[in-house]
């Protein structure tokens, strides 16, 4: 019974380091991050920064016609059928970064965030550098042009293609052999730096930090060039457990092994502890 004991002490400390300390040095490590999370409650999904709009039903027919008006200069609609009016490396050159295709951003983006956006992108996204500029769209037109993309998503975009359309434009993903749109020389001098490759960036930054920096990456990383994206919460959640998935593509298995051999080890302990009251139960 006190080789049991002492198994069973050994298994509480093991426990506690694997779920306790490690979550306690990352706050003590990165304190700012766990207070910039706790003050601005992040991820924060209502974008309550920003004001909510007077005006949210929007006619998408309307809306078609304004998006051909103020968008389709930089833009292109793939699922509508019309062209980017310049190839990558001409947009990359006039603009910094690649313009993205419109088809599912009504699939990705926040309704009250992408209203705001369209009134003012710089505002919207916390970056004054973005390179969109404001149209001077009033929040019908806004609100029409949101109803328009929302019509046209894509609604059933999978988690690979929600990363892809959200992310690929400056990121890179080598493992899955997705490249940056824009090229790298066009974004170090747009952004300052070549955006990182998100193949294992999920290892390296957590669950916990990717939803607070893509949420709102300007309180997480002060002077960031990355602009907030305003991904509504199901697409946000969706690309994180991709890049999870990515980034550790044979973890079920391995926990699926891994409970295998903590039950064997289970019964080697059980065995081992009948043979010893066996061999020991006549010596007293």
């Amino acid at each position: 019974m006190k080789e049991l004991k002492i198994l069973l002490v050994i298994v509480v400390i093991v426990l506690i380091g694997y779920w306790g300390i490690e979550p306690l040095a990352h706050s003590i490590m990165h304190k700012e991050i766990e207070e910039a999370i706790e003050k601005y409650h992040l991820p924060d999904f209502k974008f309550s920064d920003l004001p909510n709009p007077s005006v949210t039903s929007g006619d998408p027919a309307k809306g078609k016609e304004a998006t051909k008006m103020f968008c389709t200069s930089c833009h292109g609609i793939k699922a509508e059928g019309i062209k980017a009016p310049m190839d990558a490396k001409a947009a990359a050159a006039s603009f910094g970064v690649v313009p993205p295709d419109l088809s599912n951003m009504g699939a990705l983006i926040d309704k009250k965030f992408l209203i705001n956006f369209l009134m003012n992108p710089q505002k919207a996204t916390e970056n004054p550098k973005f390179a969109m500029p404001a149209l001077g769209l009033n929040e019908q037109q806004a609100a029409d042009i949101t109803a328009y993309l929302q019509s046209i998503a894509k609604k059933d975009l999978t988690p690979k293609e929600k990363t892809v359309e959200a992310c690929a434009r400056c990121h890179s993903i080598k493992y899955q052999k997705i490249y940056a749109e824009t090229p790298a020389e066009n974004l170090k001098k747009y952004l300052g730096k070549v955006p990182p490759d998100l193949s294992i960036i999920y290892k390296a930054k957590g669950e916990e930090y990717l939803n607070a920096f893509i949420n709102r990456p300007s309180v997480i990383l002060h002077g960031t060039s990355m602009p907030r994206l305003g991904l509504n919460k199901e697409s946000q959640e969706e690309i994180v457990a991709y890049l999870e998935e990515i980034a550790d593509p044979h973890k079920e298995q391995r926990k699926k092994v891994g409970i295998i051999v903590l039950l064997y080890m289970l019964v080697m302990v059980g065995l081992t502890y009948a043979w010893k009251k066996k061999i020991w139960k006549n010596v007293h």
